[in-house]
């Protein structure tokens, strides 16, 4: 086989292996649509109406896997770990078990996957769309 073939081959199992990652990782449909319809600062409780029950829900206080773009990144990081008591993550729809909880610093959404950023009342305050893909976007009114 040509060293041309094998790259092309290459190319076409890598494609295939994101559409994998991506319909088997990636909520979609109503779930993006559900996303879209969130505001900042909306309760917990008013995001499980629209999204449905997270697959876990991470204590850790870390914030190291965002994806935190622009000038003042380590800043911003600051003041996004100081807002967030709890992080849930959304691998799957819907969960396969009961929500689990989690203070292990590895916890974290896997690539492709959705995660939310709570504050210690319950308010919504960062968004992670793709996991590992998409930067945060975070509630503009945080100090």
């Amino acid at each position: 086989m040509k060293s041309g073939t094998k790259v092309v081959l290459l190319l076409l199992v890598g494609a295939a292996a994101v559409a994998l990652l991506r319909t088997l990782c990636v909520p979609v449909g109503s779930f993006r649509a559900g996303l879209d319809r969130l505001t900042w600062g909306v309760p917990a409780d008013s995001v499980v109406q629209v999204l449905g029950l997270p697959n876990e829900i991470c204590t850790d206080p870390s914030l190291d896997h965002l994806d935190i773009r622009g000038s003042g990144a380590g800043e911003l990081e600051d003041v996004l770990a100081a807002a967030t008591a709890e992080r849930w993550v959304y691998s799957e729809r819907p969960p396969s078990r009961p929500v689990r909880r989690s203070d292990d610093p590895a916890c974290q959404a896997p690539i492709m996957a959705t995660e939310l950023g709570f504050d210690a009342g319950g308010r919504l305050r960062w968004i992670v769309r793709e996991a590992q893909q998409t930067p945060v976007a975070f509630d503009p009114t945080l100090p």
